[in-house]
């Protein structure tokens, strides 16, 4: 099967994040073999072979080219690298908060890897125990035909909006009451199912019959949801496991995470700055596998 040419890394941004600790061999270190030498500076063949496995299967037969055109990239990455670092681009504010965010992602991202290295995986009687306790996602699970009329409200106006929905018979009486009160009114239909919607906005829509719509107010936005039809689509427990392991074992690496996170914190002097206020107490959002 032939390479498509067009996904091919043709771009200087091929390898975004190479350049921020540099390609070049440290001072010393002879372990790295060059791929390429660039006014002095090595850019490691570990490098490119390490950016040619993103790429994933390529034929035998092209893979030199593949190779040679990946290193091309990085080298004119690296000549405009070290022509910016001559002009001392490095130093202004923006590029210098970029290069700061780079480095703590990829740093914290290495530090993840080893905190979850021995993370242990869900037994099997855990991923059965996920899927009976949540039929609203997989024996049960249902398709949400969904009709919404998206106003577009302000905080000086949404409590007349909502007694406006309170009041309409249906979506085309609540729409036509919000424009003759000026206020903007958007209309969508969508499909989703049910790991697609927040648990609460499932809980309710499991309990209305086609017809029936209820009030929103995702971002101070007032939404009228109606519920056009729903189909069952259940998912068997052979389909679920793969899903719920994978999601029972990120669920276990990213409390693994936050305990380690909670003892840093507390070792660590950290001081905020008004308007910005410590969250740290606030628990992330759970997605659904």
């Amino acid at each position: 099967m032939p390479v498509n040419k067009s996904a091919m890394p043709v771009s200087l941004g091929i390898v975004s994040l190479l350049l921020i600790f540099g390609c070049g061999k440290i001072e010393g270190n002879d372990q790295q073999k060059p791929a390429a030498v660039v006014n002095g500076k090595v850019v490691a063949a570990e490098q490119i072979e390490a950016e040619m496995a993103k790429l994933g299967q390529i034929p035998v037969d092209q893979a030199q080219s593949v190779a040679n055109r990946v290193l091309r990239n990085v080298v004119d990455q690296e000549l405009l690298a070290q022509q910016a670092a001559q002009a001392k681009l490095d130093s202004q504010a923006e590029v210098r908060m970029k290069i700061d965010a780079a480095r703590r992602q990829i740093l914290a991202e290495a530090q993840i890897a080893v905190l979850t290295k021995e993370a242990v995986s869900p037994a099997e009687a855990e991923v059965k125990a996920y899927f009976d306790g949540h039929p609203e996602l997989f024996s049960q699970r249902r398709i949400y035909k969904l009709q919404e009329l998206i106003a577009g409200t302000t905080p000086e106006n949404i409590a007349e909006a909502r007694e406006l929905a309170s009041q309409a018979k249906g979506p085309r009486e609540f729409a036509t009451a919000l424009q003759a009160k000026g206020i903007p009114v958007g209309v969508r239909e969508v499909a989703k199912a049910a790991e697609d919607l927040p648990d609460e906005l499932l809980v309710k829509l499991n309990q209305m019959k086609p017809g029936e719509m209820i009030t929103t107010a995702p971002g101070g936005k007032l939404t009228l949801v109606v519920l056009a039809d729903m189909e069952q689509r259940p998912v068997s427990y052979e389909q679920a496991s793969p899903m719920i392991e994978r999601y029972l074992a990120n669920m276990k690496k990213r409390n693994q995470i936050e305990v380690e996170l909670k003892k840093i914190r507390t070792q660590a002097k950290i001081e905020y700055t008004a308007p910005y206020a410590d969250i740290s107490d606030i628990a992330p959002d759970q997605a659904k596998p």
